[in-house]
């Protein structure tokens, strides 16, 4: 698993490839604009498919976070495949994950 000083945040503000590789998702950090947004965080390398990770809508002008911490070897969610974000608008933030 990963140890707290293995976690990265990676930038967003539309949908893209987080990781492209096994990794442990461990939360994120987003700002939506005035439309709002939902995002969807897959178990996936490529793509807006696979095994849904997380959800989070965040109303107009507003931030949302969370960290799945790291205890250990413990925590975070494993993601076989990678980790796509997909936004349905724009967003400022960033998605934290570990190897």
């Amino acid at each position: 698993m990963s140890s707290r000083s293995n976690v990265v945040s990676t930038g967003v503000t539309s949908s893209a490839v987080v990781r492209a590789a096994a990794c442990t998702y461990h939360g994120y950090t987003l700002r939506a604009g005035v439309s709002g947004a939902t995002v969807n965080i897959y178990d996936n390398a490529s793509a807006a498919s696979g095994t849904l990770l997380d959800v989070v809508t965040i109303a107009a002008s507003t931030t949302a976070s969370t960290y799945f911490s790291v205890n250990g070897t413990n925590g975070g969610l494993r993601a076989v495949n990678g980790v796509y974000f997909e936004t349905n608008n724009a967003v400022t933030g960033s998605i934290r994950t570990a190897q």
